[in-house]
């Protein structure tokens, strides 16, 4: 402001002084224009000449906002259709999260042009009409969205992905996503869309490549991919062992990761395939190095449903691992089933009563009961029938008291010992 005061303050001294000068010298001046010459004074000459500067000043301000009139009502125009496009936008989310899709969709596309964000009104259009299950038209909007923002086709591509995963348009999502993996092999939410792709396709050969690269996005971990994964493992390996195909099986257990072939869901299944491939040798010396290694309860249970071709060593294997953990249910079963394949049924009855009260469990109990009707002990039978048949029921374990009577019987195959109590 000051500044402007004082240039107002200069040229009024510099006109008052131009002013001076011309007054003081004030004189004849002589205009000619063609054969006409014209005497004014030096006072009048200068009024002329700055009138007609003032007046060129003037017209060129004119034109100059004239023209400017056109540039101003389109800037107004624009203005206006970017507050529409604006509202659109708002109103077309709001109808989209409250599932008015045919609204949706119209509002969004109306002035999706004049938008600021032209990628967030083509896809949430793309949204609404795929939920009004028009694939073509969802289709076509999102590849508006990549037009309208060349830098958008991981996000546009992800969208895609995931409506055509949840319209069951499998093979369309499974391209999709491939194209995606080769623009961004290392985006992780990409890897597990593909992964669910290739699950619910049960393509399990494609899916166990992916796996490693799974591991190494740390996607793993959740709950959803877990189940993917174990999904995995035994849809693949119950095809190689409905086969009977062992050299694949174990090939593939290699092929594996280290942090996967280390989990104990991984390893029950692997063990399960060799035991449906009729590999029960193959399964035993697995579990045997596992559980030598690192207690495994499921491993020990499928142990002792192995036909094993020296069961001696099955029992001492098995009785190591009791001893490693006095009192353990799974062991004692463990024994107990061990025993009974080797007919001493009386150490396999007072391992499964021992196991039964430590932990209820209702195969064991039908177990039990069967091998107390071998052993002719059938009030026994029926007293294990019942604590069996209640449990599955309530869910309640029991105290299993054998009767005292039945213990000194005797059956035709073979007399039995008694285990030690733990």
């Amino acid at each position: 402001m000051m500044r402007f005061i004082l240039i107002c303050i200069l040229l009024g001294l510099a006109g008052f002084w131009a002013a001076q000068q011309v007054l003081a010298h004030s004189g004849p001046s002589f205009i000619k224009w063609g054969s006409q010459v014209y005497e004014l004074t030096t006072a009048t000459l200068a009024l002329i000449v700055l009138g007609l500067c003032i007046l060129f000043y003037l017209s060129v301000s004119f034109l100059r906002e004239v023209l400017g009139l056109r540039r101003r009502w389109q800037r107004l125009q624009d203005q206006r259709l970017h507050t529409k496009a604006k509202r659109s936008l708002n109103q077309g989310l709001i109808q989209l999260t409250e599932g008015h899709w045919g609204t949706a969709e119209q509002l969004l596309t109306e002035h999706a042009e004049r938008s600021e964000t032209p990628l967030l009104n083509y896809l949430g259009a793309a949204r609404a009409a795929h939920m009004q299950e028009a694939p073509e038209r969802r289709d076509e909007l999102l590849k508006k969205a990549i037009e309208s923002d060349n830098s958008a086709h991981i996000a546009v591509g992800v969208s895609q992905a995931e409506m055509q995963l949840s319209a069951e348009q499998l093979e369309q999502a499974h391209a999709t996503l491939l194209n995606l993996r080769s623009l961004a092999p290392k985006n992780a939410y990409v890897s597990k869309l593909l992964a669910k792709v290739l699950y619910k396709q049960q393509n399990w050969e494609v899916l166990l490549d992916l796996l490693p690269d799974l591991q190494k996005l740390n996607l793993l971990n959740s709950e959803s991919m877990s189940k993917v994964q174990a999904a995995t493992l035994v849809g693949l390996f119950s095809k190689y062992a409905e086969q009977k195909n062992t050299e694949k099986l174990q090939a593939l257990w290699k092929k594996l990761p280290s942090p996967i072939r280390d989990q104990a869901e991984a390893m029950t299944v692997y063990a399960h395939a060799l035991h449906q491939a009729e590999a029960d040798q193959l399964a035993e010396q697995f579990i045997t190095s596992v559980n030598n290694q690192a207690w495994q309860p499921k491993l020990a249970d499928l142990y002792g449903r192995l036909e094993h071709p020296n069961l001696a060593n099955a029992v001492q294997n098995a009785e190591k691992w009791l001893a490693q953990q006095p009192a353990n249910p799974v062991s004692l079963l463990l024994l107990a089933r061990l025993h009974q394949q080797q007919k001493l049924w009386g150490v396999a009855k007072s391992y499964y009563e021992t196991s039964l009260n430590q932990a209820p469990d209702p195969e064991a109990y039908l177990e039990l009961a069967e091998l107390l009707e071998i052993m002719g002990e059938t009030n026994n039978a029926e007293h294990c029938y019942k604590l069996g048949l209640r449990y599955c029921i309530r869910q309640q374990g029991e105290r299993l008291v054998l009767s005292p009577s039945q213990r000194s019987k005797k059956v035709a195959e073979g007399s039995y010992q008694v285990a030690p109590t733990f």
